[in-house]
């Protein structure tokens, strides 16, 4: 095992300690919330939104909703009655997010030894997850900026019991095309 395993080892430990810590409810609460929850709020408004706008009744009201300003031109070239649409529905997903995550926030928060099993647990997960998507998305950047730092961290990575220089091409293959072909032709791997 090279040096980059055990860093990723005590990693994993320090979130799955962290998680233990904090529990599920709480944890959930703190990465819905603010900035984040927003993101996950416009997420969802892209997702499902164009879903629901072809729905018969939604249709039919934004039908008549433009109707309303069908002279003002600037006002149906911007399609007014989508936005107000994206902005109602962004509204709802924020109050439904909302009233979720308080219910299992309060729920997970419960006396009962089981729930509380239950939630350490969840949280364990929840924050292993975390860090490992923050992991990826520290391997994606450094492979997208790419360099002597993206070569200088492959190298530390090579030989790892955890496959993470395989992790590390996988992640950014355009930079293992370009620089592990000609590293071959140079015999330095």
């Amino acid at each position: 095992m090279v040096l980059a395993d055990w860093i990723a080892i005590g990693i994993v430990v320090v979130f799955i300690a962290l998680g233990a810590l904090i529990g599920f409810g709480s944890g959930l609460k703190f990465f819905t919330s603010g900035i984040f929850g927003i993101i996950i709020g416009v997420v969802v408004c892209a997702l499902v939104g164009t879903v629901f706008l072809e729905v018969g009744f939604v249709r039919d009201l934004l039908d008549k909703l433009a109707a309303c300003w069908e002279n003002v031109d600037f006002l149906v070239k911007i399609r007014l009655d989508v936005v107000i649409y994206y902005i109602i529905l962004f509204v709802v997903v924020q109050l439904l997010r909302i009233i979720i995550v308080m219910i299992i926030k309060h729920v997970t928060q419960s006396k009962n030894v089981i729930i509380r099993i239950i939630n350490r647990t969840l949280g364990a997960v929840l924050f292993l997850a975390l860090g490992v998507l923050l992991a990826f998305l520290a391997l994606k950047i450094i492979g997208w900026v790419g360099g002597d730092t993206a070569m200088n961290l492959y190298d530390s990575l090579t030989g790892s019991a955890f496959k993470l220089d395989v992790l590390f091409e996988k992640l950014n293959s355009k930079w293992a095309e370009e620089n592990l072909q000609l590293a071959v032709l140079l015999n330095l791997i």
